[in-house]
């Protein structure tokens, strides 16, 4: 017989819980299944049932998992948001979270692929001095005039100049970039007076780089709050994971070095 996890995970609350003839009361295809398993003298199948909760599913920032049980009722929230292991647990887990990348361990990081592994904050920090980065660059050929009239319409207008004059003053910084032309494209379109624009384009930065290394654009998302991990998520998988120079190593160990001491 073929049975679904959720009708293996019937069968196994029911024999646990000597309700077997319960199940006949139920009209559903599941819980015909699994009256048939309960009733027989066999061992039920188990490997379907393995643990359904993603590794690390807790070092997700909490919005994600909020989101994810916002449909379920108080108790059904309660099993998931548990380390219950039973088949019932294990087949709502699965129902609820098996959407979510496993995630890494918290700890120090050095490369891109341990982004995952920053506290919300200082991931944030690094995708926006990336972002910020990407517009010195963008504009490093601009005049003075221009350079001032840009640094006025920003809330950190200040730090923008001291990115250009880092930019202009290094002639290897445009290349390690990505370049110019790159850089323009990564940060069109976005407005700039919106405090997610930054981060947004320090993740078209980073696209290129991330793509094609498993699940590191998903974990790097869900370790930010939902709202800016959506936007993150879209700018590290869509066109510019295919377009552009990839950012030098060097960038990005430096951006990480930055972002991870609090401000």
């Amino acid at each position: 017989m073929t049975a679904s996890v959720r009708a293996v995970a019937l069968a196994q609350a029911a024999r646990r819980l000597g309700a077997v003839t319960a199940l006949g009361r139920l009209d559903d295809r599941d819980a015909a299944t699994a009256g048939v398993l309960a009733a027989s003298a066999e061992a039920l199948p188990t490997a379907a049932l393995a643990a359904a909760r993603p590794a690390g599913w807790r070092h997700c920032d909490r919005s994600w998992i909020d989101a994810a049980l916002a449909p379920l009722d108080p108790t059904a929230r309660a099993i998931v948001d548990s380390d219950r292991d039973d088949p019932v647990a294990r087949w709502l887990a699965a129902r609820t979270l098996g959407h979510l990348a496993p995630m890494p361990t918290p700890g120090p990081a050095i490369t891109v692929d341990d982004l995952p592994r920053l506290s919300a904050r200082a991931l944030a920090r690094v995708l926006v001095i990336v972002g910020r980065r990407q517009l010195a660059a963008a504009l490093a050929q601009a005049t003075v005039a221009e350079h001032a009239a840009a640094a006025r319409q920003l809330a950190w207008g200040v730090e923008f100049l001291r990115e250009v004059a880092e930019v202009r003053a290094d002639p290897a910084a445009v290349a390690s970039l990505g370049g110019r032309r790159a850089a323009a494209a990564r940060t069109a379109g976005l407005a700039w007076t919106d405090p997610l624009a930054a981060a947004q384009a320090g993740a078209r930065a980073l696209a290129s780089t991330v793509r094609g290394r498993g699940d590191l654009a998903r974990q790097v998302a869900q370790r930010l709050p939902r709202p800016l991990g959506t936007a993150v998520a879209e700018a590290l998988t869509g066109r510019f994971a295919r377009d552009g120079a990839p950012l030098a190593a060097a960038e990005i160990r430096r951006a990480i070095e930055r972002g991870s001491v609090a401000p």
